[in-house]
């Protein structure tokens, strides 16, 4: 159990440093303030536990449900990121197609890129650990 709650920790401090890098525009920045704001609320109550095997399960089944509802921010944040990431390229397909430095060439196009993928990578993450609270609790 110990090392499932420390591959927990790696996981949340991973997802973190992720959305702490992301910029978006502002009318999606509050719903990634509220899943940085959750998440590291999540990330406290893990630091903070006594370490015993019943608390610990406990949290992980409260986590569980607040993981259920960052997750669901982060696929609303994930498709808007993308209709923008589509609507900057004109076709999501063919930019991908270019090389690293054509890409770096369309900056609005390259930063929606980025940001769409790290919301794929922080939906992820949290797959991740949900997947790690399971074995907590089982």
């Amino acid at each position: 159990m110990e090392n499932s709650s420390k591959r927990l920790q790696i996981l949340m401090g991973d997802t973190l440093q992720i959305l702490d890098h992301m910029k978006v525009d502002a009318d999606k920045d509050t719903m990634l303030q509220q899943v940085k704001n959750d998440l590291q609320e999540q990330n406290n109550r893990m630091e903070n536990l006594t370490q015993s095997d019943e608390e610990i399960i406990n949290t992980a089944i409260s986590m569980t449900q607040s993981l259920d509802r960052i997750n669901n921010l982060v696929q609303q944040l994930e498709a808007s990121l993308m209709e923008d990431y589509q609507a900057s390229t004109g076709g999501i397909d063919e930019y991908q197609h270019m090389s690293i430095d054509e890409q770096r060439e369309q900056p609005e196009s390259y930063h929606d890129k980025i940001d769409y993928l790290s919301a794929v990578k922080i939906r992820e993450n949290i797959n991740r650990m949900n997947e790690v609270l399971l074995s907590i609790r089982s």
